[in-house]
């Protein structure tokens, strides 16, 4: 009968043996299938757009997940805030394309600003060149310069004002809008372009000797 005390020690063993197995098995978790990186679309704004802001809708084709290869389209729609500048990236989750493991796709477009045929953009504000000639940066001039949206700005310099080539003249409040300061805008700057003349006569450059001697 002692001996079968014993064989309660071999009940021990089964314990032993459930330590070994189950455990075990609940350290075997699936692990969930990592998603997939996002489909990345370029997305191009006039700078008048960015300027006022504007809404974009884009139309998107994602493979969709029922193993006929099928493909559907959707309307994605993106509210362009005033300001905002190259490189803004804007995400839509599993709006991709959908995978046989169960991840599903994000769509991530990014911000590029079109090339304006007379304005450059610095930051929050504008460059415009604006050409004088010789003459007009030595003696003085009155002009004017357009501004994005529209509006005319009067440019000039008189009396003993001398303009230098490349020399700027700011306009406050005249730039883009800044995305992150509503109601604040950057500056407008006119850089100006002197336009030297390509050949003189003699007796011009002896003028222009007395002059400036």
């Amino acid at each position: 009968m002692g001996g079968m005390g014993g064989m309660g020690g071999m009940g021990g063993m089964g314990g032993m043996h459930g330590m070994g197995g189950r455990p075990r098995a609940q350290q075997q978790q699936q692990q969930s299938p990592e998603k997939p990186a996002p489909l990345v679309r370029t997305l191009a704004v006039s700078l008048e757009d960015l300027q006022k802001g504007v809404t974009k809708r884009l139309k998107v084709t994602r493979k969709v997940r029922d193993g006929s290869g099928r493909t559907a389209d959707k309307i994605l729609t993106i509210d362009v805030k005033p300001g905002w500048k190259a490189g803004t990236k804007i995400r839509f989750p599993d709006e991709g394309d959908e995978y046989p493991n169960g991840t599903t796709q994000d769509i991530e477009f990014v911000l590029e600003e079109k090339p304006h045929p007379v304005f450059t953009r610095r930051g929050n504000d504008l460059i415009v060149d604006l050409e004088l000639t010789l003459l007009e940066a030595l003696s003085g001039f009155s002009k004017t310069v357009k501004t994005l949206d529209g509006r005319i700005l009067p440019v000039s310099a008189s009396g003993s004002r001398v303009i230098q080539p490349g020399q700027e003249e700011k306009f406050p409040g005249e730039g883009m809008p800044i995305s992150k300061k509503p109601g604040q805008k950057g500056d407008l700057i006119v850089r100006f372009v002197v336009k030297f003349p390509t050949q003189l006569t003699a007796s011009q450059k002896e003028g222009l000797k007395k002059i400036l001697a």
